[in-house]
């Protein structure tokens, strides 16, 4: 059948309209159209799903926790500039971290890493221009297991050396860390409770205390027992020397050893205690002045 120039005509310009929108990418496999004639329904349903949340699958940590989600903890809060190992043992160096970037990142600093932490952390750091990142100071007791009163103390920067002096631990050589009064300082690492110069001073004579003058007071350690004991909760532990309360030496008049005055090297005993000699805790005193007492300054013990 012979068509009139007319069909002829919109039958070229129907082709040509078809083949545009093809290579503008405008046209509609077979198929793929919605019910009611919706053209973007297909695309609707090839579009990926939103991506999971920062946090799912991380569980609350808090101090105490172990494993892996840890370890990416104290990864995560390394990348944000707070100077940890990453050992996968949430202590209390990783709490302080974690109070430290809650309070900066305005969230509630408990220590505990719930959802909102986790989300905090897992958001890059911000690029601009931030101030020099404080040093971290540590005290360190390292146990001569050959003579315990020849052991050492030393104040570290960023893990280097500041200082370090020669300290002892425990009486008559005990290496008993739960024979409470004798053995030396558990093992591990400790939270400074606080620090004084004058622990004594407001006592009344008959109910003074035996630790006086410069002191830096530990929180409580439970000790790991040898097999055949029974764990114990060590109280009253300092990092002391023998002074009265003002830091000053006392007289040995009326007894051979005198708490308040330093006579030798025998005064390195303690009833299980860090001792240093007198010199050498104020030394280290002046140290942590210069420093202002970092917030987060802890003590390892080993």
């Amino acid at each position: 059948m012979n068509r009139s120039p007319r069909s002829l005509w919109t039958a070229v310009t129907t082709t040509l309209t078809v083949a545009a929108l093809a290579a503008l990418g405008m046209t509609q496999a077979p198929g793929t159209a919605s019910a009611n004639g919706d053209p973007a329904a297909g695309a609707r349903r090839a579009a990926p799903a939103h991506p999971a949340t920062n946090n799912q699958e991380r569980p609350t940590l808090r101090n105490g926790s172990h494993g892996q989600a840890v370890t990416e903890l104290q990864q995560r809060l390394a990348v944000h500039g707070h100077a940890l190992t990453a050992d996968g043992d949430f202590g209390p160096r990783t709490e302080t971290a974690v109070k430290a970037f809650q309070k900066r990142h305005g969230l509630q600093a408990d220590g505990i890493v719930g959802p909102r932490t986790w989300n905090a952390l897992l958001t890059s750091p911000s690029t601009k221009p931030t101030a020099p990142r404080p040093a971290t100071y540590t005290l360190k007791f390292t146990k001569n297991w050959n003579d315990p009163q020849n052991s050492r103390l030393a104040l570290l920067q960023d893990g280097k050396p500041v200082v370090s002096y020669r300290a002892g631990s425990g009486k008559d050589f005990s290496r008993n860390e739960c024979a409470g009064g004798t053995g030396w300082l558990p093992s591990g690492e400790y939270e400074i409770a606080r620090h004084m110069t004058n622990r004594g001073a407001d006592a009344m004579p008959w109910n003074e205390p035996a630790v006086q003058g410069y002191v830096i007071e530990l929180v409580d350690k439970v000790c790991k027992p040898v097999p055949g004991q029974k764990a114990v909760n060590r109280t009253d532990l300092f990092i002391h020397s023998e002074m009265k309360s003002d830091g000053t030496q006392g007289f040995s008049i009326f007894e051979d050893d005198s708490l308040r005055r330093w006579e030798d090297d025998g005064d390195y005993k303690s009833s299980g205690c860090i001792k240093l000699h007198p010199d050498h805790i104020k030394d280290l005193f002046r140290h942590l002045n210069r420093v202002g007492w970092p917030e987060d300054l802890t003590l390892e013990v080993g």
